[in-house]
């Protein structure tokens, strides 16, 4: 029983190392991005896409646990992380992100060649030496770190031999960049005073909740629109997942337009909001991974 709770714990203290569902989200974005490139990409290229992609996510989200131990160790979000909870030691930590990072861009190189594995470090730098740092310097370090979580579709796209001047790749990419700003600041709207005092500027610290609503609303509307993109751009061209996807992004907005006027909760409307966004974004994804997956299977 207790080796059982010992697995147990070992797997969730994985898991926040890592953010899984973050991680796998990504890498999941990175695939859509070659289907809808070419439905007859190579099973391996698929497998060895998805997992350097995997690698590389997991490396930044340990480096980055590595950089900000101290301040994660500060709030109660962040406190029970495995490096902040002194469970592994920052030099375990560098190795590990090491391993992971390099594990993946080698990956890359070898089964989907060297252009994807330059975008899939120039991310990871950018994520680790330009957004992480920017976090205590600016309000809208967010904005910036955007293209970390962006590149994935375009990474896909090119792995499955997209043309790299097409813009239909960049209306995947748009929708991931509308995606994260809204999802950050609602979920640091909660932990504003803590990333206050432990030196992170965030913009729920200048605006009311009531303001962080109504601007993360404006941002979610662009992220819909970025939805309908999708189907005009011809990245979805099953008729049925078209239907699916259209509806989703109209019922989302309404559903969003609804629930960021009921303010009396503020932090509870965010919350809603941000569980939403996650679905929303997982829906989405999934449409347009399984019309690539079906159309494979046809063709």
């Amino acid at each position: 029983m207790q080796s059982h709770s010992g697995t147990m714990t070992n797997l969730a203290a994985l898991s926040r190392l890592i953010r899984l569902p973050l991680s796998v989200m990504i890498a999941i974005s990175a695939l859509t991005g070659a289907l809808a490139a070419d439905q007859q990409v190579s099973g391996l290229v698929l497998w060895a896409l998805a997992w350097g992609i995997f690698l590389l996510s997991a490396s930044c989200s340990v480096l980055n646990q590595v950089q900000e131990r101290a301040t994660d160790a500060l709030m109660h979000r962040t406190c029970r992380r495995p490096l902040a909870s002194g469970a592994l030691s920052p030099r375990s930590g560098m190795l590990i992100g090491f391993l992971f990072g390099s594990g993946g861009l080698a990956i890359l190189f070898v089964a989907t060649g060297p252009n994807t594995a330059l975008l899939g470090l120039a991310a990871t730098a950018w994520y680790l030496l330009t957004y992480t740092p920017l976090k205590q310097r600016s309000s809208l370090a967010v904005i910036a770190g955007t293209p970390c979580g962006a590149l994935p579709p375009l990474i896909g796209w090119l792995a499955a031999g997209g043309d790299p001047l097409d813009p239909r790749p960049l209306a995947l990419v748009l929708l991931m960049v509308l995606w994260q700003v809204p999802h950050y600041w609602l979920l640091a709207l909660p932990d504003r005073e803590e990333l206050k005092r432990v030196g992170f500027k965030v913009l729920p610290q200048k605006l009311s909740g009531h303001q962080l609503l109504n601007i993360s609303h404006f941002w979610i509307l662009g992220m819909v629109t970025a939805t309908l993109l999708l189907l005009p751009m011809q990245l979805v061209q099953l008729p049925i997942l078209q239907g699916l996807i259209a509806g989703l992004a109209i019922s989302f907005a309404i559903w969003t337009t609804g629930i960021q006027k009921k303010t009396l909760f503020i932090e509870k409307t965010a919350a809603k909001l941000r569980i939403g966004l996650h679905i929303y974004l997982g829906l989405i994804l999934g449409c347009i991974l399984l019309n690539g997956l079906l159309l494979r299977l046809a063709l």
